[in-house]
């Protein structure tokens, strides 16, 4: 039918849902729907469609349909605007509903040299643009005037930013890219200060710090730099006892023809407030503390009240239980106003004894470990004990008895202030009445489809026979939650009840459970991708067309996508997540890292060193020295787009040379904590007295993680070791310090159960390495090799560790090279060396084991006098003990141990008795005893130790050069020889000291 030939029965413009079909509509009542149209793309997944849409093809037309279906595509929440027309064919009528569709933001980044002051992630959270939330145009311009503002605060006031804004019709996202240019950043100046200001300008420039000292020049403006200056200038003032006094940007004036910010302040001084103590004699720095007007910058009955209560549990805490704290205000005086904390402390008393009585259903000991009050001890010399921690514990113990069913439990603290008839001493008994276990005697669950019923219930806490609490419901309820969350239920409602039933003390439960309409994943919508191939994300993708919506599922990929390390930012939202519509989009938006980092840093260790010297002899047991160290990292993320990870790494020191390139590749065969790396490295260390060694090595390892606490190594390694600058020169077996080709396939097996593995109170940490070097794997030389470590951690009170670490290695040689033994085919590189702060430290590094005792004729080769020097061994065996304890404060900790073992010649030597039996006798056990400090940083424990080895090795050294070596006979007597080579007794000092960063184990 032509355009001038149609007619027209009707048209209705729906401005919002909810609005009746208009009178026309009478004139196609009962007519036949010949066809449905729709102007736009539909965005309605077509279940959702069927769903809220009521008009049907051949149905008749009513003016209720057309309502209904109006009302539920607006409740989709996926229409802006409606135009229903209606149009005559033939018999019946044409449907056609003219639609505006809401967009949702998409994609979101922000691009452009920002490397800090703000950096991406802060420049971001400026735009407050939600992923998935419905999309206004105004939302541009809003989020512009926020990153202009933010760019302005950090002194880019030249920054251009650029929007574009790109729509994706199909999927009814708008993606949004904020381009920006930030030009120069500009300086401070002086500021000008209005109020009560007495600060010269110079020292307002001193104390925000917004100038350098010395050369005046002003820095250059950041965010974080005013808010810091601004915090100086009020903690300046704060300092002088202006405890009310307030600092305030009012604005920042820009000069932009010299690129100058003038910040402009106002300073409130307000009075001077002293707060002292009086009768007790207290420092500021505990004033401060437990007073809160010093942090709150307000003066207040409350503050004062509550700091009045902090005074007194802090005394009670030393030990004066009965103290007894008040405040008083005293007339202000020449601006100065006077608070007074009255402490009255009484006498001091010691809590001698702690304990619990009345308890049948809990023990004594799952009641103590978690009690804030404590008997006097080594380390809380007076106990630990207040009116707060009575209360806390109080709490505690009642709490843990109502969550297992005794809800009239009562925990009353009976305090003996004469413990066994001896003033100052003090006991606690808590006293607890259990009273009756309140029991579910029937569980009903109603509201739950039947193939739910036995999977939810299996998950709950409460069943019959089981205690029943108030805490039990609480958890049933975020149980059942999950439950239905993860399975698409969004709406899912729970509500629970009881009753007491004829038992006493026995109850029935009803839990009532509306399940609500199921959400299913229509499509899952990737944006911001642009290195990143989309064979990798898709691995990680588990949510389907199709399946159950489910939040947890969504952060878990979210998680993962983190966990791969490439990714800067990864938003993950339900797409229109308010909208009447049971399949949903989900989206994931991803913001890629930087791919190359680089890292350099300094650093220094002050140590008795094992280098090797070629001009002197003297020192077989090391020198002490200073070797300044410099580390280099480059690092590639996210290479070829794969999610691997390229590392270049460098040390160079007076002691070590080290190189390496790795190449990283997670997800080995996508499969979770499968990860494989290659390697290729150079090393050349100079930390063994006798020789400097050098590495180069190509390796594949594959890690696997088994279980949380277990993971797997294996590896197969190929390198070339050789020695050099070896002090015996030309006089050792020549195969020793000849470079050798090792081909060694190996697994080790980590076992971790520490609470806290940078600084450990409990657990086990045990690791298991097998290896074995075989021509099969084009090795010249074979053995094989074992070393197995064990660590446990006991902790005897909250505070007092006691930790053990044990080791035991096993070289094997098998089928030497002609010419040698067994334990001289091992190369020397690959031989065990010990002692130092991470092994035993009765030795200095690298110097526990066999030594060497020289060579006469007879033995085969050159001969030549001994010269002491370390030489490594075929077995070790070292065992420490910790007894770790806090010393002072919170961060800084005391440790005694205990040190044995040593490095063996081989597996057939190993003896554990105390003497050395003579000079030439290396295979006995050494035992150190010390103590040692540790001071906690937020990179672990700092540490220095001093050891003191009861029972060190004494040998023969050599006191002349190798030039000199070389003149000397050890088959001529005395009396023939130069003077030079007489051998001269020498040994281990038995004072060590080692200072380095982390616990010893």
């Amino acid at each position: 039918m032509g355009e001038p030939l149609k007619v027209w029965l009707g048209l209705w413009v729906v401005a919002s849902a909810g609005l009746g079909a208009p009178a026309a509509t009478s004139a196609f009542e009962g007519k036949p729907i010949v066809d449905i149209q729709f102007s736009a793309p539909q965005p309605l997944d077509s279940k959702d469609l069927a769903r809220v849409q009521p008009l049907k093809k051949g149905q008749p037309l009513r003016a209720e349909d057309i309502s209904n279906a109006i009302d539920g595509l607006f409740a989709t929440g996926r229409f802006a605007d409606i135009v229903v027309e209606a149009e005559a064919s033939g018999s019946g009528v044409v449907i056609r509903f003219v639609t505006e569709n809401v967009k949702f933001v998409g994609n979101v980044s922000v691009t452009g040299k920002l490397m800090d002051s703000p950096n991406r992630g802060q420049a971001f959270q400026a735009l407050n643009l939600s992923l998935g939330a419905v999309f206004h145009e105004e939302d541009v311009t809003h989020a512009l005037e926020s990153l202009q503002r933010l760019l302005e605060s950090n002194g880019l006031y030249e920054a251009q930013v650029t929007p574009t804004v790109t729509p994706d019709d199909v999927n009814q996202l708008i993606s949004i890219i904020f381009r920006i240019n930030q030009g120069k950043r500009a300086k401070y100046e002086m500021p000008i200060v209005a109020g009560e200001n007495d600060l010269s300008d110079d020292v307002v420039a001193r104390v925000t710090g917004w100038r350098i000292p010395i050369i005046h020049w002003w820095r250059k403006v950041t965010a974080g730099r005013t808010r810091k200056g601004l915090q100086s200038l009020l903690a300046k003032y704060q300092g002088q006892d202006h405890l009310t006094a307030r600092v305030e940007l009012d604005k920042l004036d820009y000069d932009s023809e010299h690129r100058r910010v003038r910040p402009n302040l106002t300073v409130t001084a307000g009075p001077e407030v002293k707060i002292k103590a009086v009768e007790t004699k207290v420092s500021k720095r505990v004033l401060k503390r437990y007073v809160p007007v010093f942090q709150e910058r307000s003066i207040d009955n409350d503050l004062l009240v509550e700091g009045r209560r902090n005074l007194r549990d802090y005394f009670q805490s030393q030990g004066y239980y009965d103290a007894d704290v008040d405040f008083r205000f005293q007339p202000a005086t020449d601006g100065i106003q006077i608070i007074e904390y009255v402490i009255s402390r009484g006498q001091r008393f010691k809590l001698a004894h702690v304990s619990v009585a009345g308890n049948k259903y809990f023990d004594t000991d799952s009641i103590r470990e978690r009690m804030f009050t404590a008997p006097a001890s080594f380390n809380v010399r007076h106990g630990r004990y207040s009116e707060a921690f009575l209360r806390k514990d109080q709490e505690t113990i009642s709490a843990l008895y109502r969550e297992n069913g005794f809800r009239d439990v009562k925990v009353n603290p009976v305090i003996d202030r004469q413990y066994q008839g001896k003033p100052g001493r003090i006991a606690v008994t808590f006293q607890i009445e259990e009273g009756p276990q309140w029991i579910v005697d029937h569980l009903e669950i109603r509201g739950v489809s039947q193939e739910n019923l036995a999977e939810l219930t299996s998950q709950l806490a409460s069943s019959a026979g089981q205690p029943f609490s108030d805490a039990t419901l609480g958890l049933d309820r975020t149980t059942a939650l999950n439950y239905y969350y993860d399975r698409g239920f969004p709406a899912a409602t729970f509500t629970a009840s009881w009753q007491l039933t004829q038992t006493p003390h026995h109850v029935d439960v009803v839990y009532v459970i509306s399940e609500g309409d199921s959400q299913y994943v229509r499509q899952v919508l990737l944006s911001g991708l642009k290195t990143t191939r989309s064979s990798l994300i898709d691995k990680y993708i588990t949510l389907k067309s199709g399946d159950p919506l489910s939040p947890n599922k969504e952060a878990d990929i979210q998680r993962r996508f983190y966990d791969l390390g490439i990714f800067a930012r990864v938003d993950a939202a339900t797409e229109n997540p308010d909208g009447d519509t049971r399949y949903k989009n989900v989206l994931y938006s991803f913001d890629e890292a930087n791919r190359y980092t680089f890292s350099l840093g300094f650093g220094a260790q002050l140590a008795r060193f094992g280098t090797p010297s070629t001009t002197s002899l003297a020192s077989p047991a090391g020198t002490t020295g200073f070797s300044p160290s410099v580390s280099f990292t480059a690092t590639r993320l996210n290479f070829l787009g794969l999610g691997h990870t390229v590392s270049l790494r460098g040390v160079y020191s007076s002691i070590e040379k080290l190189g390496s390139l790795s190449y990283l590749q997670p997800r080995f065969r996508n499969v979770d904590g499968r990860n494989i790396t290659y390697t290729l490295l150079y090393d050349s260390s100079l930390d063994v007295r006798t020789f400097a060694s050098r590495r180069e090595e190509g390796s594949i390892q594959l890690s696997q993680r088994f279980s949380k606490s277990l993971n797997g190594l294996f590896q197969f390694s190929y390198r070339r070791v050789s020695v050099s600058q070896v002090v015996i020169p030309e006089l050792l077996i020549p195969q020793l310090v000849q470079p050798a080709r090792i081909g060694m396939l190996s697994a080790t097996f980590i076992h971790d159960r520490r609470d806290n593995p940078a600084d450990s109170h409990r657990g086990t940490y045990t690791t298991v390495n097998f290896g074995a070097a075989d021509k099969v794997f084009g090795s010249q030389r074979g053995f094989g090799r074992v070393l197995v470590r064990n660590a446990t951690y006991y902790s005897l009170t909250k505070n007092i560790v006691l930790a053990r670490q044990t080791q035991f290695g096993v070289i094997a040689p098998f089928s030497p090279p002609a010419g040698l033994t067994d334990q001289e085919s091992v190369p020397l590189p690959e031989r065990f060396f010990g002692g130092g702060s991470d092994s035993l430290r009765a030795f200095p590094y690298n110097q526990a084991g066999p030594r060497d005792i020289g060579a006469p004729t007879n033995a085969g080769g050159p001969s030549y006098q001994p010269t002491g020097f370390p030489l490594g061994g075929d077995a070790l065996f070292f065992n420490n003990i910790e007894l770790r304890f806090p010393l002072i404060g919170n961060n800084i900790r005391g440790v005694f141990f205990h040190d044995m073992g040593n490095v063996y010649s081989s597996i057939g030597h190993f003896s554990l008795r105390f003497h050395q039996n003579d000079l030439k006798d290396f295979d006995y056990g050494v035992h150190a005893v010390g103590f040692g400090i540790r001071y906690q940083t937020p990179i672990g424990p700092v540490r220095g130790d001093l050891a003191y080895s009861i029972n060190p090795p004494s040998f023969v050294g050599f006191k002349g050069t190798p030039t000199q070596l070389l003149q000397c006979n050890p088959n001529l007597p005395p009396a023939s020889s130069p003077s030079f080579c007489q051998g001269v007794p020498q040994g281990i000092s038995h004072f060590q000291f080692f200072f380095s960063i982390g616990q010893t184990f």
